[in-house]
């Protein structure tokens, strides 16, 4: 990738970064220890808590890593958004439940392309749910990208990504219904102006990076997949509601998850 490029898109993360912390206060760890080892060939496996952390993700790894990201097509079709994700190399998949019968074929030549990338040094950033939470809890189910691309790059490095404090938030599934990125955007452009910028109340995320030395990689899926969850659902936080005003009655608090029989 252009050096330029790389410049231009670090300073954009480093942008998005300020915008988030209206919002949210961050905390992360793990990345020096990462870096330590190397910023090549690395498959990021992150979990899935709300809409907005793959946004999150994107903008503390590329400055170091230049991770290329995937994301469903649906959600990158606005031309600004689209620009954006191309300049960092993300890497589009078809809506699969759109897709119906051709989702075998999308999903194998998406993988094709993962594999290949990572072959070729560079860093990519992988949800294995494929979809964001319905509980307090990651559940993996028998997803198989994570397996399939370890039967073919089998000294790939392997990071771990736990991002925790987002369930609940107006980009999660938490309220029981579909989230909405641009409604989520909507409501904090006026509540975050109208609290005073500084003053407005901001969630708290901790993201941590591992890499582990005892990861099964020469495992089943099953298997593979259960120590993902393992990792993901550790100490896992309630459901929390975060107010976007500092006026609001009734401030943080936790709240039930909703019936996830229906999702």
């Amino acid at each position: 990738m252009h050096a330029l490029t790389i410049l231009f898109c670090s300073a954009g993360c480093l942008l998005v970064r300020m915008l988030l912390w209206l919002r949210y206060r961050i905390t992360l760890s793990g990345l020096a220890q990462v870096r330590s080892k190397g910023t090549r060939g690395i498959l990021f496996l992150p979990n899935h808590p709300a809409l907005i952390d793959p946004l999150i993700i994107s903008t503390l790894l590329y400055p170091t890593f230049q991770a290329r990201p995937l994301a469903f097509e649906d959600q990158i079709s606005h031309p600004v958004i689209r620009w954006m994700c191309d300049l960092v190399g993300t890497i589009p998949i078809p809506d699969i439940k759109r897709v119906g019968r051709g989702a075998k074929v999308i999903i194998e030549k998406t993988l094709g392309v993962l594999i290949t990338t990572l072959n070729q040094g560079q860093n990519v950033i992988l949800y294995p749910a494929g979809r964001a939470y319905r509980s307090r809890f990651e559940s993996l189910r028998s997803t198989s990208g994570v397996e399939t691309i370890l039967q073919s790059c089998p000294d790939v490095r392997i990071v771990l990504i736990r991002t925790t404090g987002l369930w609940g938030s107006t980009f999660s599934w938490a309220s029981d219904k579909a989230p909405s990125i641009e409604a989520g955007l909507k409501k904090a452009l006026w509540t975050i102006p109208a609290s005073g910028i500084l003053f407005s109340p901001r969630r708290t995320l901790h993201i941590e990076l591992a890499e582990p030395d005892d990861f099964p990689r020469s495992a089943d899926r099953r298997t593979i997949n259960r120590y993902l969850e393992a990792f993901y659902n550790n100490e896992a936080p309630p459901n929390t509601y975060v107010p976007y005003t500092w006026w609001e009655r009734v401030g943080t608090r936790k709240l039930p998850d909703p019936d996830v029989k229906n999702n």
